[in-house]
């Protein structure tokens, strides 16, 4: 018969064992950016019921199958709008969005950066009326 001590030995060698493995296990790696296939982005002004504000949208078709999220990040210059694409969010896979009510300063170009570097730049945005 196995006594109490024994078992309890084994479970704490697996238990060292794993944790070695763990340790020595590479890191994890940093998602790797996704080439832009398309970028777009306009000002929405249809008339809606109501006094509803006009919005920014932006919108990117992405070369991967993972969903992706577009972060505002700050801008010296208010005309230019900085996003940081980065995994995950609601978006569906291959896609990411972002949406904002539109500034009383209009915005004249769309900078996208992924990992600290530009990825896709929009400086024609339309206005859909």
């Amino acid at each position: 018969m196995v006594t109490r001590g024994v078992i309890i030995a084994i479970g704490l060698a697996s238990l060292g064992a794993c944790a070695l493995w763990q340790n020595g296990a590479a890191p994890e790696a940093v998602a790797d950016c996704p080439s832009v296939t398309r970028a777009s982005a306009w000002v929405d002004q249809m008339p809606k019921i109501g006094s509803a504000p006009s919005k920014l949208i932006v919108a990117l078709k992405l070369d991967d199958t993972r969903p992706w999220q577009l972060t505002p990040t700050t801008s010296a210059d208010p005309a230019l709008l900085v996003l940081d694409l980065s995994p995950g969010g609601p978006a569906f896979p291959g896609n990411a969005g972002y949406r904002e009510t539109a500034s009383d300063v209009p915005r004249l170009a769309v900078s996208v950066t992924c990992a600290g570097s530009e990825v896709a730049r929009i400086e024609k945005i339309q206005v859909v009326m």
